[in-house]
């Protein structure tokens, strides 16, 4: 809207005087919101502060010694963890405004400052090469009490990497340590099925009307995952590569009812790049691999199908 078009409304009465003085400044931008900046900069502060800890502790470690800089970490995130508890608002199932503006870059710090003590163990005392599985287990499970207590999503993701982590070690060889971390595993199915069963969760979650405004994060890792996984079962087992094909239709047709239940144009992103994927290996493996004018050709239109794909619909789905 422009200023002309503010000032019509006022002279039609549509708003009164006293409205058209508060909106004008913001669309004639003589007021400029920095909201988002502030934001970017507080969590670039955030991370800043937890990479700078760790570079110190790592150069002066000799000098400072183990034991004050773990209680030194430990005391922080207690510290951060406590204002949080303390200043914080009780758990709802429903979204939960934050007390104050700096209220979430609190328990992200607490939660960064978390994984740094568990890599200081780690890194110093190698107290979990035994354990990896169960420590990022219990990880995960801190992150998403965080998550949902605190009602972060950045936390929410925090979280749901360290599942998947969980997952993709326990079903790989346990001698990551000597690189052997691949050998021999089926990441991709691990994928598919940690892929279905985060959408079922979010599902369920939603349904109960437990923090419905996670359910989109839940989706994305959830449809990145699969997707991921599926396509690389197209090169892993190109024996059945038709399974996959029809596992990535499947999920073409959850983002497209996603896509429009939500208004998100980035769900049908996801799934017209694998459905394109997908339909290129099949066309590849029938018709185009002995004509490589077809090549070509599909090569050209399928280019111009992205562009007026991306023109045509990015105006239609807009996430709300």
């Amino acid at each position: 809207m422009t200023s002309q078009a503010l000032k019509e409304l006022r002279d039609k009465k549509l708003i009164t005087s006293e409205q058209y003085n508060q909106l004008e400044p913001i669309y004639s931008r003589k007021i400029v919101s920095v909201f988002y900046e502030l934001r970017t900069l507080l969590y670039l502060g955030v991370m800043l502060f937890t990479t700078g800890a760790s570079i110190l502790i790592y150069q002066n470690i000799g000098d400072i010694g183990h034991l004050v800089l773990l209680g030194l970490l430990t005391a922080i995130m207690v510290a951060c963890f406590w204002y949080v508890v303390r200043s914080g608002l009780p758990y709802s199932p429903d979204q939960v405004q934050s007390p104050i503006p700096y209220y979430d870059y609190v328990v992200l710090l607490g939660c960064l400052l978390f994984i740094s003590i568990q890599g200081y163990l780690q890194f110093q005392y190698e107290l979990f090469t035994e354990r990896l599985s169960l420590n990022t287990l219990i990880t995960a499970a801190f992150f998403f009490y965080a998550a949902y207590r605190f009602d972060h999503l950045a936390v929410l993701s925090l979280a749901i990497t360290a599942l998947a982590s969980f997952f993709s070690i326990s079903t790989s060889p346990q001698k990551w340590y000597e690189n052997e971390f691949f050998s021999g595993s089926h990441l991709h199915l691990t994928a598919i099925f940690f892929g279905v069963g985060l959408t079922t969760v979010a599902w369920f979650l939603d349904r109960r009307g437990i923090k419905k405004h996670f359910t989109f994060t839940y989706h994305n890792f959830a449809l990145l995952i699969y997707f991921c996984g599926c396509i690389a079962g197209l090169f892993v087992d190109e024996a059945v590569y038709g399974i996959y094909v029809l596992l990535i239709y499947a999920g073409c047709y959850f983002c497209w009812v996603q896509a429009r239940s939500r208004k998100s144009f980035l769900f049908l992103l996801y799934g017209f790049l694998a459905g394109y994927i997908a339909t290129t290996v099949v066309l590849a493996d029938i018709v185009l691999n002995s004509e490589p004018v077809l090549w070509f050709w599909y090569s050209l239109l399928s280019c111009a199908g992205f562009i007026y794909f991306i023109i045509r619909y990015r105006t239609i789905f807009k996430r709300t």
